[in-house]
């Protein structure tokens, strides 16, 4: 009887989802042929749905408008079209704990249970992403732990009058230009950023033409200041401390300031010293120092600054170098070329403030505003989900 050799992916989302459709779709029906082992795809991840939280910012203020079933989706059901690897390919709702390099295992605890389960793996993708303060903004573990965040959210920012947020993000700006254009003016709105401009990623002028934007809407911006702290007041309100010494008080407040990199459960020899990201190599995504077969994706991978466009850009890199290793070894099918992934560091954003206007720019050329606004400020790019959610974006290997 042949081994059953198990290719694991760690994370579902957008990383996640991208790394286990190429699998599927260009490295699984050709290992099908291997005599020798039966091969079977593992996806693992916290939550049951995959969450488009590039969405987020809107979703802060109306689920109405953003309704759940538009932009939570069923992970399994992503995988339903493979109906010639039905066997071959399994979900599981869990949370990794450990990961056993010499061992070549991974723990995990399954969703709603005290207890952990072993699974052994053949070839291993690290695709967690990362994690941000809160969960209207990322998912934090079962779906429906942001799903009521939302909500709850939603109801505070009717009757709010003082709303802060933290942060000189693109989420941070986005949340910001959303809450000052649904209220109308009824809401003063603060925005706390650390740094001596709005979002790094984009120049002086474009950060400038951001700031009044944000105005138009009702959105002051304290530059070079930090959230220190917060405390609940006796009355429900959030009392905010600031970097500069003084305190606000806010109906709402936000915090949308950073990520971190969902790896906790990593061995500290595969992460990068000082720093939770993994130590992938840049040009392949091969994480070499974690033995053969180990690779990672996505924001956790940390081979450029991050986001939707150059994930997609890394993702055949990945699936070509993660088709030649397992191919090679398998011995069946066509082995592709080794690639190498090339970050492209230029100056692109797109930042909408609220649903008609925006700033951005691709590859240092300015987009226009109403540009902005069509592609991404009238819901967030939802007709691109179904390019990630269903594997569009790896449909050519």
């Amino acid at each position: 009887m042949s081994e059953t050799r198990n290719i694991v992916v760690l994370g579902a989302s957008f990383g996640g989802l991208g790394a286990a459709h190429y699998i599927a779709r260009h490295v699984l029906p050709k290992l099908a042929q291997s005599k020798d082992a039966k091969y079977v795809l593992h996806l693992l991840d916290p939550s049951t749905h995959f969450w488009w939280h590039i969405g987020a910012p809107r979703e802060i203020v109306s689920v109405k408008e953003m309704p759940h079933n538009k932009y939570f989706l069923p992970i399994a059901d992503a995988f339903k079209q493979y109906t010639q690897l039905k066997d071959s390919i399994v979900f599981r709702q869990g949370t990794a704990t450990d990961v056993n390099l010499e061992g070549r295992t991974i723990t995990f605890t399954p969703h709603e249970s005290s207890a952990t389960e072993t699974l052994p793996y053949y070839a291993l993708v690290i695709a967690t992403g990362v994690k941000s303060p809160t969960p209207i903004t990322t998912l934090h573990g079962d779906h429906h732990i942001s799903l009521k965040a939302l909500e709850d959210m939603n109801s505070k920012l009717i009757n709010a009058k003082e709303v802060i947020i933290g942060g000189g993000g693109p989420v941070a700006v986005e949340t910001a230009g959303e809450i000052g254009a649904h209220s109308n003016g009824k809401a003063r709105i603060t925005l706390v950023a650390g740094g001596k401009k709005l979002l790094p990623a984009l120049n002086e002028t474009r950060a400038k033409q951001v700031q009044k934007l944000l105005e138009k809407v009702g959105v002051t911006v304290l530059y070079e200041t930090r959230v220190t702290g917060t405390s609940e007041t006796s009355d429900g309100k959030t009392e905010v401390q600031l970097s500069n010494g003084k305190t606000m008080t806010a109906d709402v407040y936000i915090p949308a300031v950073g990520v971190q990199p969902n790896t906790q459960f990593l061995p500290k020899s595969i992460l990068k010293q000082g720093s939770g990201w993994v130590n992938a190599n840049p040009l392949t995504l091969r994480v070499d120092s974690a033995g053969p077969l180990v690779y990672a994706v996505g924001d956790v991978a940390n081979a450029d600054k991050g986001g939707a466009l150059n994930m997609q850009a890394s993702l055949p890199v990945f699936g070509a170098n993660f088709a030649h290793d397992v191919l090679k070894q398998a011995g069946v099918g066509s082995v592709p070329a080794e690639r190498s992934y090339k970050r492209n560091d230029g100056e692109t954003q797109l930042v909408p403030i609220g649903p008609k206007m925006g700033v951005g720019a691709f590859n240092g050329w300015k987009m226009p505003g109403f540009a902005v606004s069509m592609f991404k400020g009238k819901d967030y790019m939802a007709g691109q989900i179904n390019k990630t959610y269903l594997g569009d974006l790896v449909a050519k290997a």
